[in-house]
């Protein structure tokens, strides 16, 4: 089967593609499991890997993380036109022995899209991956629960108000802050003392900088926050992403023709969030903001692997940042 995930929290639609792999093909090893970064690799590579028989399983699973070329203006690096041959061909006889995973990191896929209307039209599995209100909290109350770890409720409302529906974000903080409990209760003021401080105006104005190519002020807010001691670099990256990913959706409902209540609606947010966000976008091309977040995503990959320590990362990142 052809399963099509999508959704603006990497994290989350991470956690549950891992729990569908393991609904299909059960735990998972190196003979069963294979996963692709589509920034980095052919789609004629995948391909191949797909059409390979099952070695002593039923099934396999065969992730693709990054499909930039399902999402609207989103690039197709490093794909090329035989790339897309091949996968037009897999589509038409899918491998009934392989569950391929298609990961889209936004809520939103070009609807127009060959392949996107392709797949919608097999026996297939598309899923836009995002949690209500109600949900969210009950996800991160039994988090606590699960790991044997009380918390007060104005604690945990203080958490969620600064991490801001950011599921990478949550689980860096909540494991600090059980870490430091040490299963007593997790109070109010430890999530005051521990946590990452509501950064939401300041990331704003970083990304706001950045947008007008005034890297010397997103620098100085960067300075500003570092000098609290309490935000980390991956956080910040995080954050970043998510606000670029939110510019994204607003540049694409904008140039759909929507106003500005038109898209607060769309997004569910304020119409002033979404009328500063249009006036810092009016004169940004339509690819930048993709290779924003592609430029986002080397920064932290840079840190995750080791490559360079989290302030030469985020350094270089704001030094080469680009539109």
């Amino acid at each position: 089967m052809i399963h099509l995930y999508y959704s603006k929290q990497d994290a989350m639609i991470k956690e549950q593609t891992k729990l569908y792999v393991k609904k299909c093909i059960g735990e998972r090893d190196e003979f069963n499991y294979i996963a692709f970064d589509m920034l980095q690799t052919h789609l004629t590579d995948v391909i191949f890997e797909a059409e390979m028989m099952a070695i002593g399983t039923d099934k396999k699973a065969v992730v693709l993380e990054n499909c930039l070329f399902l999402k609207k203006n989103g690039g197709n690096k490093p794909q090329t036109e035989e790339d897309f041959d091949a996968l037009r061909e897999y589509l038409k006889h899918p491998n009934p022995d392989c569950e391929m995973f298609f990961l889209v990191y936004s809520d939103d896929i070009d609807k127009s899209n060959e392949f996107v209307k392709t797949i919608g039209s097999l026996d297939s599995d598309i899923q836009n991956i995002k949690s209500d209100g109600d949900q969210w909290l009950r996800y991160t109350a039994n988090y606590f629960s699960k790991r044997e770890t009380p918390i007060d409720r104005n604690a945990l409302d203080e958490l969620l108000r600064r991490v801001d529906g950011d599921y990478s974000l949550f689980k860096n903080e909540a494991n600090k802050l059980i870490t430091y409990a040490a299963g007593e209760r997790i109070t109010f003021e430890d999530v005051m003392e521990l946590a990452i401080p509501y950064v939401e105006d300041d990331i704003f104005k970083m990304s706001n900088a950045l947008t007008r190519n005034n890297v010397g002020q997103a620098l100085d807010v960067y300075r500003s926050l570092k000098s609290t001691g309490k935000v980390e670099e991956v956080q910040l990256l995080g954050m970043l992403t998510s606000q670029f990913k939110f510019m994204d959706q607003v540049l694409y409902l904008n140039r759909k023709g929507y106003s500005i209540d038109g898209i607060a609606a769309e997004l569910g947010v304020k119409p002033y969030r979404v009328k500063v966000n249009v006036s810092s976008l009016y004169n940004v091309p339509d690819d930048a903001v993709a290779n924003i977040l592609e430029q986002l995503y080397i920064a932290q990959k840079r840190i995750l692997t080791g490559e360079c320590t989290p302030e030469c990362s985020f350094t270089l990142f704001m030094g080469n940042f680009k539109l």
